[in-house]
């Protein structure tokens, strides 16, 4: 394990990626091969923009691709040091011209147009391709033509722009009113629960305190009713007449007479 961090450490040091090269290359020999001294470059529509590129004495081929805005890069040109050129991918030498200079290859965009904003790269090639930093060529809207002329003045028609504003504020009021009427349904509908939930809650409670209450009423009443039995068979008790004892030996001797007249 710790040789392997060992070889990524000594990779990491021998190789890096600079930013705005799409190779990975060695760090020493990178910086003496080729070099952009302009990171940035904005000019107006129509006018020339000049893209430097030094490199190298022992450089015999230099290459110049344009990457436009999220797509892939093109070449445009590739140079030998021979003095010959040869144009790609559409790219003509009426617009593109090569400017050599000691060991600079630049490269100039005569009557530049909107399509022409871009980063521009540098390359060389030896053993392996080398990409320079980049320039990125910014091209403005205002020519030179618009700047001199001041007699004619195109301003845009209002009646697009009131028409999408008036759209917008239509949508904007739509949005709100929508919403302002959401929300009075959510409190509605939050006001209607609490309140059900607030009633049912006082029901449960009532239940429960009368159900004490209706216990206590239904004893009573049959403490009541036993009361009131009771008191009756007391009184029809009272009421009895007690039996004299002349009626009970009146009782015994005709019943011992019946029984005589029976046996005769």
């Amino acid at each position: 394990m710790s040789s392997f961090w060992i070889l990524l450490f000594i990779f990491s040091t021998m190789y890096t990626v600079h930013p705005g090269r799409h190779w990975v290359t060695a760090q020493s020999p990178t910086n003496s091969q080729v070099h952009q001294p302009d990171k940035e470059l904005s000019v107006n529509i129509g006018d020339s923009a000049i893209l430097r590129c030094c490199v190298s004495e022992n450089v015999y081929i230099i290459t110049w691709y344009k990457q436009p805005n999220r797509e892939k890069p093109q070449i445009v040109v590739t140079v030998y040091k021979s003095d010959r050129e040869t144009f790609h991918n559409g790219f003509q030498k009426s617009r593109f011209q090569i400017e050599k200079s000691s060991n600079c290859f630049n490269i100039i965009i005569l009557n530049t147009i909107q399509s022409d904003e871009a980063m521009y790269y540098c390359a060389v090639r030896t053993s392996i391709t080398v990409f320079g930093d980049g320039t990125y060529l910014q091209i403005k809207e205002t020519s030179k033509a618009a700047l001199c002329d001041n007699s004619v003045v195109r301003e845009p028609t209002p009646h697009g722009n009131n028409t999408n504003t008036n759209t917008q504020h239509n949508t904007v009021i739509g949005l709100g009113s929508a919403l302002g009427l959401c929300a009075l349904l959510i409190f509605c509908l939050t006001c209607f629960i609490l309140r059900r939930r607030k009633l049912e809650t006082s029901r449960s409670n009532t239940a429960v305190e009368d159900s004490p209450r209706t216990m206590q009423d239904s004893e009573a009443e049959s403490l009541n009713y036993a009361a009131l039995q009771f008191s009756k068979r007391k009184t029809k008790a009272e009421n009895r007449k007690p039996v004299s004892s002349d009626e009970c030996v009146y009782s015994d001797v005709k019943k011992s007479a019946k029984c005589n007249r029976n046996n005769l």
